[in-house]
């Protein structure tokens, strides 16, 4: 892969789906996020899908959209963000920036021959729904393993771009890990069965985006000694057997707008987002056969 993102069509992308998107306070930005998601998936050269459902005796969706591989039996690679937000955010950065960054590697791998299936997945009610919260990719990752779907990795990108000169608070278990003092890294996480697929990524960061600082975390036990980093859909193929990784720029620890009314696109460094995005389509890459 020679491309890089383009940081004008993130920021392009990330204004348009900015705005509050909740299932209840406001199911017509919802509806309005999923449609400029498949409006743009079908624009890369793919065929997005509504996978629908049910939650609280409603039905709800997820989007994916699939790129063949050469290979049908190799397993697959998924790149996938959730599309929600809380009520009262526009929801800039949570998590408009990790769409942005899924749609912009679709892109980017538009014109790829690679040797397996790639799966660019959209989900929805991430966000806490009274008592629980990643609905959308546990119903999604579950439905796949029922099916036998395998998976080199999923790539779940989690808040993506801000950036700040402090140091961000870390959680007392990551004491140990040397954290850099500026907010302006990225950090992989992944549980046990991730450890290859981390590697890769770092392996590809460091080729693609030599200049972006990554940041890479091993969290055993599926996460559940570090709860940070079972916080996004990255958790859901944890609890399915899958290897996958957040990718993140840390989220609360370092956003001081996370769910918040100023959660909005002025806050965000889009050239920043645009390695991180550069890195997660080298991944897909190396993971996937090209």
């Amino acid at each position: 892969m020679t491309s890089h993102a383009d940081a004008a069509r993130l920021a392009t992308d990330v204004r348009a789906l900015e705005g509050e998107r909740h299932p209840r306070t406001s199911p017509g930005g919802l509806a309005k996020a999923a449609d400029y998601i498949e409006r743009e998936l079908g624009a890369a050269g793919l065929v997005p899908e509504r996978r629908p459902f049910s939650f609280g005796g409603e039905t709800y969706i997820n989007i994916a959209a699939v790129k063949p591989g050469a290979d049908p039996e190799r397993p697959r690679v998924l790149v996938g963000a959730h599309f929600d937000s809380v009520a009262g955010t526009p929801g800039a950065d949570d998590n408009a920036s990790g769409v942005a960054g899924m749609l912009e590697a679709a892109r980017l791998l538009a014109g790829e021959r690679l040797d397996a299936t790639v799966e660019f997945v959209a989900f929805n009610l991430e966000e806490l729904q009274t008592w629980t919260y990643r609905v959308g990719s546990r119903r999604y990752a579950a439905a796949q393993r029922r099916a036998g779907v395998r998976y080199a990795g999923a790539l779940v990108l989690e808040m993506l771009g801000y950036v700040s000169p402090t140091r961000p608070s870390v959680p007392a278990l990551l004491f140990w890990k040397k954290i850099p003092r500026t907010s302006t890294f990225v950090v992989a996480t992944g549980d046990g069965q991730s450890r290859d697929l981390l590697r890769t990524f770092a392996a590809s960061a460091a080729s693609a985006a030599p200049a972006l600082p990554v940041v890479t975390l091993h969290s055993p036990f599926r996460g559940w000694l570090v709860p940070h980093t079972r916080l996004s859909d990255n958790a859901s193929f944890w609890d399915n057997g899958y290897p996958s990784l957040m990718i993140t720029d840390t989220a609360f620890l370092r956003n001081p707008h996370y769910h918040r009314r100023t959660d909005s696109a002025a806050t965000l460094d889009f050239n920043f987002m645009a390695d991180v995005v550069t890195a997660v389509a080298a991944t897909v890459v190396a993971a996937a056969g090209g």
